[in-house]
Formats: C-alpha cells, structure tokens, sequence
C-alpha cells in the first residue's frame, strides 16, 4: 500500500494532523491498534449517562479546541468562573468573571494568606488576564516550588491555594511543576471559564474523522515498525512519503526509541449518579469546579457535570464527576468507599447514598508539566518522520489539537520543498 501520509494513532492528535493533512489534498491513512478512535478522549453512554475515561476539563478560553469542533457538536457547558477551594468546612471561589478580566481581585477578598501575598497574586493575575495565553509559558524554567519561595508567597497561600489547586488541575501536589504551566494554569481563572461537553468528549474525535474520507482510518491495526518512507504493522507494510507517529506517549518512545519519556500518572474518574434534588446548590446558583484542599483526602476535584451539561444525565437525575491521580486500579471498590465518605462532606450527606455507576482508571493518564518542561517539543524528528501529541505540547486537549497543527505544517513544508 502506497500514500502520501501514513499516521500511527487515531486519538485526538492523529485524527486532528490526518484531518488537516487531507484537507490539504494529501492520501492519508491512520493506523489505530484498538477498537474505537479517540486515545484518551473517549465516551460512553450508559444507562442514559454519558461517561469518559478522564473527567475531562475544558476551558472556554482554548481557541483551537473551537476552531476543531463546531459550537453545535461540542456544545460547550461552562462552570461558575474559577474553581472553589474546600478545606475545614469552608467553600473559597476563587476567579473572577471572563467579561472582566481587569479584576481578578478576588485574591484580595479571599480570606488565605497575608496582604502581601494577596497584593502579589492580584498583580500576576491581572497581568495574565490581560496578557496573551502564550505570555503565561514565557520566562525563565523553574518548578513552581522554587518560582513561588522566590516570589515570597506566603506557606499558607502556597498549602491553601496555589498547591491544592495544582494538584487538582495538573495532578502535581508537590509543586515540582513548570512554573510557566502553573502561571498558565492560573489564568484560566481569570479568562473565561473551565466547562464540559455536552456531547460528550468523545464528539471531539468523531468530528475529526467526520472530516476524513472514508475508509482513512484502520482500526486492529497495531504497529510494530516506522521509518521516514515506511511502516510496518501487523496487516503489513505501507510505503509513504511521510510519517506521523501520534500514538500516546509511552508508545511513541517504544516505536522512537530516544524521543523524550514524560512522566505520567495514572487518572481514576468515579461517576456517581442521584436525584438533583438530593445535591444542595452552590450558594450563587452555578456549577462549581471543586478543588479538594483537605489534607490526606484522595479527591483532587469534584463536579456535577449535569449542571453544566443538563444533556449528559437523564431528567431530573445529577451526574457527578470525581477525579482522583496515582492510584494503581487494584482496590478500586475501597476507593470508592473513601471517596463517597468524603464527597458527604463536600456534596452533603445524601453523598453516601449514591449510585456508583462506573470507575474508570487510566494507567498512564495525564502528562505531568514536571519541571524542566518543554511546551513546544519539536514536532519533526528528521524530515520524513514527525511526532505529535499532548507530550509535545500542553498536556491536554488543547496541546494535543496544537501540536497535530505544527506537525501537519511541517509535514506539507517538507513534502512541497521535496516536490
């Protein structure tokens, strides 16, 4: 078999380089080892439930994501503006509104940290609020536990915010992450909005290959070997004058042997279901993000999707979405049993009474942003063979659609200057 493109992995990034490199008037094909497209972005509908394997967080602020799919299709629902940190009781909001980005003075009103820490955190917020979304991953490679001692943030903001709430957005309670991701990471606080698909996530990859011919896509397809003009797979080998290995991360360093291993921790999503009126609502009537600051507790964040996507539970029914990172999977009913015990605190005592409808655990999860960390890795490897994927870029859907954009750029540079 003979193409111009030969694409190995049919997650989010593969689909999204394939859809552009075939818009481009290149013959393409994609080579996915399992059954479904997606990689990590996958869902599933159950019992009128719509589930995926990671709890997936948007933010409204993520322009590739809404130059990928249409409005329409991913049918985005936004969350309160911010996240509300919960610790002893107390319910934190923390953000302030996207059509205001010039006050995100919340920090001054939030009762953690000392006034200097408060007038300090205000002044980097406003700066990334008001700056471009690539202003924030500029300046000098720090983890965010050195960049915030040099700042003078206060060990109260640090244990009380800035470190619950790394923990919970970028799966980082030891604040070894980028400072640069940490800074990107707090503007989406303060421009616009984190949110869900209403269509579920899954919807992101069924629009890309929606914009592929048909049969581009070869699912059972588990590849053994590539090269520059070749692969080589189990149903056999296809020439091609380019190749672009999108496969996860662990599986891009098995075919390219040298490229650079992140590191990866697991991701366990617990969905549980009840009536909505057995969940109090938030104090000003919107959906929260929660970020869980309790000390020894296994929740990283909490939310009920079905009150920002009403579309993803049945009528009248909540869906409650429950992250949790580094758990092996092996014990996953006592997980359950914790995280139940302490949702009671955080989503009211009925908690403790609701349905488990799956747990979904992902071995290799999320890509920390552990420092020193790249967030525009090179896309070509030589000319002729390309990677791309969320350890490339952002570590997320964002940074995946982003580096399937410069890898198909570098692809349809190579191949017009080779013609």
């Amino acid at each position: 078999m003979r193409v111009d493109v030969c694409v190995v992995g049919g997650g989010i990034a593969g689909l999204a380089v394939a859809a552009r490199l075939a818009e481009s008037g290149l013959a393409v094909t994609v080579l996915e080892s399992g059954q479904q497209i997606g990689g990590r972005a996958r869902d599933e509908r159950v019992d009128g439930y719509t589930l995926s394997d990671g709890g997936h967080l948007l933010h409204t602020s993520w322009s590739t994501l809404r130059q990928t799919v249409t409005p329409a299709g991913l049918a985005l629902g936004g969350f309160s503006p911010g996240v509300r940190i919960c610790a002893g009781g107390r319910r934190i909001r923390f953000g302030a509104a996207p059509t205001r980005p010039q006050q995100p003075f919340s920090a001054l009103r939030m009762p953690i940290g000392t006034t200097t820490d408060k007038a300090r955190l205000s002044k980097l917020l406003y700066r990334l609020a008001t700056g471009a979304p690539e202003r924030a991953l500029e300046g000098p490679e720090h983890s965010a536990a050195d960049s915030f001692a040099v700042r003078g943030y206060s060990g109260e903001l640090i244990d009380q915010f800035l470190r619950p709430y790394l923990a919970g957005l970028a799966a980082d309670e030891d604040l070894a992450v980028s400072v640069r991701g940490a800074d990107w990471l707090l503007r989406l606080l303060v421009r616009g909005r984190f949110a869900v698909a209403g269509a579920g996530i899954g919807v992101v990859a069924r629009e890309l290959a929606g914009q592929l011919p048909k049969g581009t896509v070869q699912l059972g397809t588990r590849v053994h070997t590539v090269r520059a003009d070749r692969v080589v797979s189990n149903a056999g080998e296809i020439r091609a004058r380019a190749v672009v290995v999108a496969a996860g991360p662990y599986s891009a360093v098995e075919l390219l042997p040298g490229l650079h291993e992140p590191r990866m921790r697991s991701v366990t999503t617990l969905w549980h279901a009840a009536d909505e009126a057995e969940i109090p609502a938030e104090p000003d009537r919107s959906p929260s993000v929660l970020v869980d600051a309790e000390p020894g507790s296994p929740v990283a964040r909490t939310m009920v999707v079905s009150r920002a996507a009403p579309s993803l539970a049945p009528p009248g029914r909540a869906l409650v979405a429950t992250t949790v990172y580094g758990e092996d999977g092996k014990q996953l009913a006592a997980l359950d049993r914790t995280v139940l015990e302490r949702l009671a605190d955080l989503h009211g005592p009925a908690a403790r009474r609701w349905e488990t409808i799956d747990i979904r655990h992902v071995e290799h999860g999320v890509v920390t942003m552990q420092s020193p960390h790249n967030f525009a890795r090179p896309v070509r490897l030589i000319n002729g063979l390309y990677v791309c994927g969320d350890h490339r870029d952002l570590p997320n859907i964002e940074g995946a659609l982003q580096s399937a954009r410069r890898a198909a750029s570098a692809v349809v540079e190579d191949l017009r200057a080779r013609s």
